[in-house]
């Protein structure tokens, strides 16, 4: 089960790492004000790989803590079968808590 989550997660953060942009962790500004966008399931794939991506880049992988973050686990599988709007607001607010800068949707 740790082995087949480790490889999901390598290739949503593989997806994430094919768009450029600054995913550094810095803090977190307000969003801006404005009206809600729709984003496709291809935009939201890639988002929510991206969040993957700078999780483990910066929380450790899933597989090496003893007690790995369910919420966690639970939103990259529910982004691996394309539950998108399940996973990406758990991961958002995981990765905003410790105050890291959300990559931007595109």
């Amino acid at each position: 089960m740790t082995r087949k989550l480790l490889s999901l997660l390598l290739v949503l953060s593989a997806a994430a790492c094919t768009r450029s942009g600054d995913t550094t962790a810095t803090t977190n500004a307000a969003p801006p004000a404005g009206p809600a966008r729709t984003y496709t399931a291809e935009e939201d794939r890639v988002y929510c790989g991206q969040l993957a991506g700078l999780y483990l880049r910066y929380e450790g992988s899933i597989g090496a803590r003893i007690m790995p973050n369910v919420y966690v686990t639970g939103a990259i599988n529910d982004c691996a079968k394309g539950n998108y709007a399940a996973g990406i607001p758990v991961l958002e607010k995981v990765l905003r808590e410790p105050d890291f800068t959300l990559p931007k949707r595109s």
